[in-house]
């Protein structure tokens, strides 16, 4: 922070901790010279004190975009009263200590201005949804996974390492136990490495706190599993729309959007109002892919989307994701067993132990060739 917040120098303090500082700084000037102010400044003066007090309290625990505005409108008019003041005593003769309270008001106030640009800042560094100019959608380094089972302690992931473009298909490929889907749980935020970092489109998501990993895995992951995870108890529309309903998009427009994935999946509009339980397995997994794209998501994460699909279905979906591969551009990371529906990607990973003892670089095969 260059020569430091008013007139302290930098030091590697947390933002909050210095939100603390300054507005405690603050509460003691106004305990100090609240007996000799106006009315009118008391009430004003005590707003502000009341305003970023509470503010800054609330700081501990978020950073949203919101608390940082109140944050700054609370540090705008504490610096406003202390011009007041200022101004009190240079038209009206006021007391010495009405400047001198003034000029105090007006030093805090633009320190908790410049505080809260700082605050802005950090708070854009930890958006997972920011624009990122990252040539990667996914990094992972030097992850580790340990799980403990009583007194046993399992090394699910050991020390692994991968990066995957923008717009690349990958397939992870490795026998059960291997780590590939506890790999994929990590790169989908749904569980956190024990060692290691994660970045998604260049946000380390590390750094991210519980609500803001559900915003990412809403926003920018859609999730594709083997036993379709659809509810059977409401319609496909409504399992297709739940993305969106989550993330607060108009009924009139996820409806449309709804549709439109499901022409885009091969299925007729008619599906929308039955029940997944009266689809084939085929149709359901397709309709589990439409959810899945229904944010438009930069990463489809696939958990042996085939497994619970005969040969030929099977083809036919990895045709429709290799269709979305490389018609939108969206980046795919697969965990299969099956040599067949890896050989689709660009690349495929080998794992074995929690460790990645191989690459082949595959180039896809057609999807017209899947069927």
């Amino acid at each position: 922070m260059g020569g430091g917040i008013i007139g302290v120098p930098a030091m590697n303090l947390k933002m909050s901790l210095l939100a603390s500082i300054v507005f405690g700084v603050i509460l003691i000037e106004r305990a100090l010279i609240l007996p000799f102010l106006p009315s009118g400044l008391m009430l004003w003066g005590s707003i502000g004190v009341v305003l970023l007090l509470a503010l800054t309290m609330l700081f501990l625990r978020s950073w949203k975009r919101l608390m940082i505005s109140s944050f700054m409108f609370a540090s705008i008019l504490e610096a406003l009263t202390g011009a007041l003041q200022v101004a009190l005593f240079i038209l009206a003769n006021q007391k010495l200590v009405i400047l001198l309270s003034g000029i105090t008001a007006l030093l805090l106030g633009l320190s908790g201005y410049m505080l809260t640009l700082e605050l802005g800042e950090e708070a854009a560094k930890g958006d997972p949804l920011r624009v990122t100019d990252s040539e990667y959608a996914v990094v992972v380094e030097n992850v580790h996974k340990y799980y403990y089972v009583g007194t046993v302690t399992v090394h699910a992931l050991r020390g692994i390492s991968l990066k995957v473009r923008k717009g690349e298909f990958v397939a992870i490929m490795g026998p059960s136990g291997s780590g590939k889907s506890t790999l994929l749980n990590i790169i989908g935020a749904l569980d956190r490495p024990t060692s290691g970092k994660v970045y998604i489109d260049g946000v380390d998501i590390s750094k991210l706190d519980s609500d803001e990993l559900a915003e990412l895995r809403n926003r920018k992951i859609g999730f594709v599993f083997q036993s379709y995870n659809l509810i059977n108890r409401t319609t496909v529309l409504r399992n297709i729309e739940m993305p969106a309903i989550v993330a607060g998009m108009s009924r009139k427009k996820r409806a449309e959007k709804a549709k439109q994935l499901l022409r885009i999946m091969g299925l007729d509009e008619t599906a929308l109002k039955r029940r997944p339980i009266h689809l084939s397995g085929g149709q359901q997994q397709r309709v589990a892919i439409a959810r899945a794209l229904m944010n438009n998501p930069t990463i489809i994460l696939a958990d042996e989307p085939t497994g619970n699909l005969d040969s030929k279905t099977g083809a036919e979906v990895m045709g429709y994701l290799r269709k979305l591969n490389k018609k939108l551009g969206v980046t795919i990371i697969l965990v299969t067993h099956d040599r067949s529906v890896a050989e689709m990607a660009d690349r495929i990973l080998h794992i074995r132990d929690g460790v990645i003892v191989e690459e082949e670089i595959i180039g896809g095969r057609d999807e017209k060739k899947a069927g």
